[in-house]
């Protein structure tokens, strides 16, 4: 069954699955969370994905994180006649916001102050490093430079001026208009692009508690500065993605392998999800096979402690979007399969923490004694669940809740399996309803131990406190797998 797996796999959403057959495939092949790259696509292509996927989350029994990940303040190559043009090595071209159409050796950009901020002898990478330029001159507004690494360059491809520092804001003009669109559209979580300090982040979340929501922020770790600050991005996050496309070319790609290490471990450390991003099958844009180069890279990413792996032209434009979903999905599962050395990341030895950190890490630890089948999270906000996730247990981790946001939400952590519960007036009752649940869904059987985490006394709303041991005694048969919900159902 799908819930088996525990890593994430976050989709792009794109042409490829523009239609609500395939966006249902997409769901049913293992698609976690939906994200929607406002770089590309109107607010009305946005709008039907999101309605779409809600409609048949419910339809499914499979709840489906959002995603909306804003553009930012990118560097884009402007509008190029033929709409490409041939960057020669050893020639010299010049870049200038003044153009209105690019030519040969005359590159447009919509960045107005690419003049001000480049230097003599800095580089200027096009197109997520491929094509390489040297500054030799500058000029008015005016950018000579000499091609280092040539080939044909596509219009509105991303420039990167690695090392200069640049006069922009994180969220531009188009990102509040988005920003607005998204929030008003309860999308769950909001990645903020191109993010350099802590500061970035709480300018993002002063404008959603504007709006008094529970949406979420991912900060994209993808600048030299957002490393030198990575901590306290981190801390003022609510989880991470590790954007290595213009994360490798800002720090070099030699580097890249090492800082994605480091930034997993950290938000590990800090119990924040964390999703590896970019080219992770990329030769599936195209092939129906992965290269053996691209298996080890997702495999690695999985050891490395990443709570999700992301797709994205391989979802949103490629030829093979259901077979990047299905291959991801068995190379995550096959690694799951191994060893298991990275289960039970259970420290005992920091001094103090808080109390639901407490109970979170009791309850792994009860259920690690007691060869537990479930941890069962029951939960307004999703809070003890995310941080269960983050101790890694072996035991299945559920999440239960009325508030169908939380659902949703919960689809990002490692390893969170998420239903919905209905009002319940005492822990008897919790008890009974998760019970049955469970067994009707063929999670546990008669003589399992489970582990529950919830507020008492339950009534007065209280926050997690307690955890319970409960021995599963029902002989309820589980439904039919055709009965079942989406990622309960044994695969055929």
């Amino acid at each position: 069954m799908l819930s088996e797996r525990r890593v994430k796999i976050v989709a792009t959403i794109g042409p490829a699955l523009a239609t609500r057959e395939k966006l249902k495939q997409a769901i049913e092949t293992g698609v976690n969370v939906a994200r929607l790259n406002f770089s590309h696509g109107t607010h009305d292509d946005h709008l039907f994905v999101i309605n779409t996927i809600r409609e048949l989350s419910s339809e499914l029994k499979a709840p489906v994180t959002i995603l909306q990940d804003l553009q930012g303040p990118k560097i884009r190559v402007g509008k190029l006649k033929n709409g490409a043009i041939e960057l020669v090595e050893g020639e010299r071209v010049s870049i200038s916001y003044s153009y209105s159409l690019g030519e040969q050796n005359k590159i447009s950009t919509d960045f107005k102050d690419i003049a001000s901020v480049c230097r003599k002898g800095a580089k200027i990478l096009m197109d997520d490093g491929l094509f390489e330029l040297l500054i030799e001159e500058i000029s008015g507004d005016e950018v000579f430079c000499k091609v280092i690494y040539g080939g044909t360059l596509k219009d509105r491809k991303g420039i990167n001026l690695p090392g200069l520092e640049l006069p922009i804001e994180c969220l531009t003009e188009k990102d509040l208009i988005d920003l607005e669109f998204g929030l008003r559209h309860d999308v769950d979580y909001i990645a903020l692009s191109f993010v350099r300090t802590g500061n970035d982040i709480k300018v993002l979340r002063d404008l959603i508690d504007k709006k008094n929501l529970n949406t979420k922020i991912i900060a994209k770790i993808e600048m030299l500065e957002a490393v030198d600050n990575l901590e306290d991005i981190i801390e003022l996050s609510d989880a991470v993605m590790v954007a290595r496309g213009d994360l490798a070319i800002e720090i070099g790609h030699t580097h890249l392998p090492a800082m994605q290490k480091k930034i997993i471990a950290l938000c590990n450390e800090m119990d924040r999800p964390v999703i590896t991003a970019t080219q992770m099958l990329d030769s599936m844009v195209s092939n129906p096979r992965p290269t053996r180069a691209e298996v080890t890279d997702v495999a690695n990413a999985v050891l490395d402690g990443s709570d999700a792996l992301m797709l994205s032209a391989e979802s949103a434009t490629g030829e093979h979007p259901f077979k990047c979903i299905a291959t991801m999905h068995e190379i995550i599962k096959e690694v799951e399969a191994g060893d298991g050395f990275f289960y039970y990341d259970i420290s005992l030895d920091e001094d103090l923490v808080e109390g639901p950190q407490a109970v979170a890490a009791s309850a792994c630890l009860t259920a690690m004694k007691i060869e537990a089948s479930a941890i069962v999270c029951l939960s307004t906000t999703g809070k003890t669940a995310t941080l269960v996730s983050g101790f890694r247990p072996k035991a299945r981790i559920i999440a239960m809740t009325k508030i169908q946001g939380t659902l949703n939400t919960m689809e990002l952590p490692w390893g969170i399996q998420t239903f919905a519960i209905d009002n319940y007036k005492s822990t008897d009752e919790a008890i009974e309803y998760v019970e049955e649940t469970l067994v009707k869904y063929g999670l546990v059987s008669a003589g399992d131990k489970i582990v529950l985490t919830l507020g008492v006394p339950v009534l007065s709303g209280t926050k997690t406190n307690s955890i319970i041991v409960h021995k599963i005694t029902s002989e309820t048969k589980p439904l039919a797998n055709s009965e079942l919900p989406l990622r309960c159902k044994e695969v055929t």
